[in-house]
């Protein structure tokens, strides 16, 4: 998932509503609009997405092990020390469905 616009930001804040705690939801939004590579992985280092989004250190790192657990990061690299994440491609799996939004009633 990557956010290009205005859609995309209403898409990700739906998606995590009522899933998530804001600090939660607050990571995930970084990592979808952070510079990705094609794979998704994003290479900023945790320091500088918690100075962006205004937590400690200790909290980001806490967060992000939370939403790891949750299914919506995941590790795809390590450069030593420093892990390397990105959202699991199931965060923009519904999405591409049409069908999982549309409710069949019958009348």
């Amino acid at each position: 998932m990557k956010v290009h616009g205005s859609e995309d930001v209403l898409y990700v804040l739906k998606r995590t509503g009522r899933v998530l705690n804001p600090n939660q939801r607050i990571v995930v939004m970084l990592y979808a609009a952070a510079d990705q590579r094609p794979d998704g992985s994003v290479w900023i280092k945790a320091t500088e997405l918690a100075e962006t989004a205004g937590m400690s250190a200790p909290v980001f790192s806490r967060t992000r092990k939370e939403l790891e657990a949750l299914g919506w990061l995941e590790e795809v690299d390590s450069v030593g020390p420093v892990k390397v994440f990105r959202l699991t491609p199931t965060v923009d799996a519904e999405r591409d469905q049409p069908a999982a939004r549309l409710r069949v009633v019958n009348s």
